[in-house]
């Protein structure tokens, strides 16, 4: 319980930092703007712009090839690396609940093998079973 609160305050502090980040970023782009001169960050800045600029020229090409048939290329080819994960991991815990014995029961009862009692299953249970054609 003690851990709690003090994440709470972490997370309340630094939401106001970026709170207060964001606005005097802000202003200082409009003084920028008014005025005309750069500002300190903006002169700091001033030497990365070109790599910024290829970064995101790179992304512009890249993004320009994308048509219609690739773009279903690309979400059938993610989506079939992402099923066949999600399978991996059913299968290794369906091998898993199968060693366990208790979880073996389950499944066979979900799956309707086994035995069904007259005291322990529903009627609509004992009906598909055959068990009310058994009594008859």
């Amino acid at each position: 319980m003690r851990g709690i609160p003090r994440l709470m305050y972490t997370t309340i502090t630094i939401f106001y930092v970026s709170l207060v980040s964001i606005i005097s970023m802000i202003l200082l782009k409009r003084r920028e703007v008014t005025t005309g001169e750069q500002s300190f960050i903006s002169k700091l800045g001033e030497g990365s712009d070109h790599i910024f600029a290829a970064f995101f020229r790179g992304i512009r090409r890249c993004i320009s090839y994308i048509n219609k048939h690739t773009f279903i290329a690309l979400a059938q080819w993610v989506a079939f690396h992402v099923l066949v994960r999600v399978r991996k991991i059913y299968v290794e815990i369906k091998h898993q609940a199968l060693q366990n014995t208790h979880s073996k029961k389950v499944i066979d009862m979900v799956r309707g093998k086994g035995e069904i009692k007259k005291h322990g299953a529903s009627f609509y249970l004992r009906r598909i079973s055959g068990e009310d054609k058994k009594n008859k």
